[in-house]
């Protein structure tokens, strides 16, 4: 096994800072955690098993995005047509417009966020040892991380695949 690629520690964040380099050579794997200052060696004779396992809780958020959708045009339309109709005439109707309308914008933001991002099809990799598990992820899509998990099939390691499909996608 020789091999260095990015991965994110522990669970896979859209967007998130927890990446580390992930690599193996000389018989042992090595990442750095962000917040320390060694890196976490783990020698391939310690490691008792790997799993890889699907991640698909990133799929298919359309009927989420499509309902934030309809709540924030109906918050959107409420908080306006309050205003518009001059019901809104003492402070706490002021405050109330106020806060549908924040909630509104938050309904919009996460509208966003579930309608543009597409369907990530996630690999979650468990290095176990006798002392600890250590969990990397990355997607389907990233040639480094999946040709870095066929490299841990290949090796000498016990390995589990908990997913047929994702049996095709290491291959």
């Amino acid at each position: 096994m020789n091999f260095t690629t990015e991965a994110h520690l522990d669970e896979y964040i859209i967007d998130g800072e927890n990446t580390v380099s992930f690599s193996a050579s000389d018989g042992e794997l090595t990442y750095r955690r962000p917040s320390a200052d060694e890196p976490v060696s783990i020698p391939v004779r310690d490691i008792t098993s790997v799993e890889f396992e699907r991640d698909t809780s990133l799929h298919r958020h359309t009927f989420l995005g499509l309902f934030f959708l309809v709540l924030s045009l109906v918050l959107t339309v409420g908080a306006i047509g309050l205003v518009y109709t001059g019901r809104v005439e003492t402070r706490p109707e002021i405050a109330f417009a106020a806060f549908l309308g924040l909630f509104a914008v938050g309904g919009w933001n996460t509208t966003r966020d579930f309608l543009s991002h597409s369907d990530r099809d996630v690999i979650d990799v468990y290095v176990n040892t006798e002392a600890e598990t250590h969990v990397f992820c990355g997607e389907v899509g990233h040639a480094g991380f999946v040709d870095a998990c066929g490299q841990l099939i290949d090796s000498d390691v016990p390995t589990t695949n908990r997913n047929r499909k994702l049996a095709t996608a290491l291959e």
